[in-house]
């Protein structure tokens, strides 16, 4: 029942994913990801060719909607930022790439742009109205990616693809997903680069329903022209259809709250009647009615009062946080940063890296000098490494002296 509402309100997205047709498994599937009440499930789904998959869209009624094309078939590179170039192939410029840049900011994707013109021109000659046309690996990337602060690859050899995602510290480092069972090439590539002879290797299998949810999901909360695409034109007609379904679930509330407001009028009407009905009855009855209506709103006038003070009482702790945690961060040098941050009380308990020690005995020097923080002590120090740099983790105290 919620699908269907969700399908009637228009809250879903058709997402068409494209792998390379030289698989032995059917290289298109679509699917159809419904957003509802308790969260977004996939409804309906087809795996086949392209023209085969436009007709199964057409025959669930979506023949005018428009998809979300996760390419699967197109050569990415991963380039993380600040470790990488996204041009290093002999011949080409980089106007002849098409640079796509993740939400975090930590990394790109990296794909020939006339390789991803093919992919929207294969596409859209079947017959569909991409809104969207995005790399696969960014989903994938949110999939795989895990807390864990050691070095780990991921591979993935099907459908005539091989894929290469490197994480390291809880980050992707590298990724790769080329054409051909070039998986053991580029682990050895991998390994030689960013010397991980140690690091364990894990294969994985595409989950595409959970590929869809992802990409879904961000389509939802960051709109679509907000989702990191390539540079394929959105379908204009899709688009007035999606601001016109927004514009239907819109009116719907409007028209529902109308329809409450009515009700709500009717039955005041009929207590109103009701009550001037009853006011023929004796003194004594509207007299215990008089005083009632008293007390309840006396009962409303004192919840109001200890939700105010409740209310105050917050931002007043909001605004002492606040200062507490200024404090800190003017005392933050360039090459020192925080990572944690607990107040007890009066006590600061500060977490954080620096890049060298000479850094955080000036980040300690510069919070003995504040006049408002006593007892400033260094707890802890531990030389670690931070996406291959050597970095300082300190752990340290200070009281409030206000």
């Amino acid at each position: 029942m919620r699908k269907t509402l969700g399908v009637v309100a228009g809250r879903f997205w058709w997402i068409l994913v494209v792998g390379d047709s030289r698989g032995e498994t059917p290289a298109v599937h679509i699917l159809r990801v419904v957003r509802g009440v308790g969260g977004s499930a996939v409804d309906v789904s087809f795996s086949g060719t392209l023209e085969e998959c436009r007709r199964f869209q057409m025959s669930a009624g979506g023949a005018d909607d428009g998809i979300l094309l996760m390419d699967d078939a197109t050569p990415v590179k991963i380039v993380s930022d600040g470790l990488d170039s996204p041009v290093d192939f002999p011949g080409y410029k980089d106007e002849d790439f098409d640079n796509v840049k993740a939400v975090s900011g930590d990394f790109s994707a990296v794909a020939l742009r006339s390789a991803v013109d093919n992919m929207a021109q294969e596409v859209q000659k079947a017959g569909f109205r991409i809104l969207l046309h995005v790399p696969s690996v960014f989903a994938l990337a949110e999939l795989l990616e895990s807390p864990d602060e050691e070095s780990r690859i991921f591979t993935n050899a099907e459908n005539g693809m091989s894929s290469l995602m490197l994480f390291s510290g809880g980050h992707l480092l590298a990724g790769y997903r080329v054409p051909g069972d070039s998986c053991g090439n580029l682990v050895k590539y991998v390994r030689e680069r960013f010397l991980l002879k140690e690091a364990p290797e894990e294969t994985f299998a595409m989950d595409y329903p959970a590929l869809a949810l992802a990409l879904a999901e961000d389509a939802w909360l960051f709109r679509t022209d907000g989702v990191p695409a390539f540079h394929t034109p959105a379908d204009r007609a899709s688009l007035k259809r999606i601001r016109e379904a927004a514009l239907f679930r819109r009116v719907s509330k409007a028209c529902a709250a109308v329809l409450v407001l009515s009700f709500v009028v009717l039955s005041l009407f009929c207590v109103g009647e009701n009550v001037y009905a009853n006011r023929s009855e004796s003194v004594v009855h509207n007299f215990k009615t008089r005083i009632q209506k008293q007390k309840d709103l006396a009962a409303v006038v004192d919840k109001l009062e200890k939700d105010r003070a409740q209310s105050e009482e917050f931002l007043k702790h909001r605004s002492s946080v606040s200062t507490a945690l200024g404090i800190f961060a003017k005392h933050v040098p360039e090459n020192v940063w925080i990572s944690r941050w607990d107040l007890a009380g009066r006590s600061h308990s500060v977490q954080g890296y620096a890049v060298t020690s000479e850094d955080l005995s000036g980040f300690l020097a510069s919070l003995e000098s504040e006049r408002t923080l006593v007892n400033v002590r260094l707890r802890t120090t531990e030389k670690t490494t931070w996406k291959k740099y050597q970095v300082v983790r300190f752990n340290l105290s200070a009281e409030d002296a206000r």
